[in-house]
């Protein structure tokens, strides 16, 4: 069984390029690495709204649901520890309120689209976070090897609908 889990990218443009919003994890699974936004989808709570409520816990940051749009999904399967396999709900927005501020569980900071740090994040990143990071829909499996932190098997499909300011992310339970 896997693990419901949503990771929510918010982008801004700078005088610099275009900004995406990341943590340095601080505790819980991949402590010690760069990650996106995101958690756990509490029972009876859809993706989108356990999204919303990260984002919030984890940044201090406001967003509205009709404000983040359905970037895809990733399956992660862990072979050596099957109960840290997962499937998570993506979304990306550009909406915002309020200011940022670190959690006991994320330090948020702002990176470079064009230079993701991806040696300090998890190995799959490099995959498929371009993508969604470009505007596109995906789905993707992803297996690690035995030591869980080398992709092992990876298959991304890039979704015929991209992500646009048209179509915002659907609630799903």
């Amino acid at each position: 069984m896997t693990t419901p889990m949503c990771l929510v990218f918010l982008l801004r443009d700078t005088a610099r390029g275009q900004e995406v919003l990341l943590g340095l994890k601080r505790r819980g699974f991949g402590t010690g690495r760069i990650v996106g936004i995101g958690g756990h989808v509490e029972p009876g709570e859809s993706d989108l709204a356990a999204g919303v409520r990260e984002t919030f816990e984890e940044t201090g940051l406001h967003v509205i649901p009709t404000q983040l749009y359905d970037a895809g999904r990733v399956t992660f399967h862990f072979p050596s520890t099957p109960e840290s396999d997962m499937s998570v709900a993506l979304y990306r927005g550009t909406t915002w309120t309020g200011e940022i501020v670190a959690s006991d569980e994320l330090d948020p900071e702002w990176h470079p689209v064009a230079g993701l740090p991806t040696a300090a994040m998890w190995d799959d990143s490099r995959i498929w976070l371009p993508h969604v990071l470009r505007g596109e829909r995906i789905t993707a499996d992803i297996t690690y090897d035995a030591t869980g932190t080398v992709v092992a098997d990876v298959r991304l499909t890039v979704l015929a609908q991209p992500v646009t300011q048209e179509s915002p992310a659907r609630h799903r339970s």
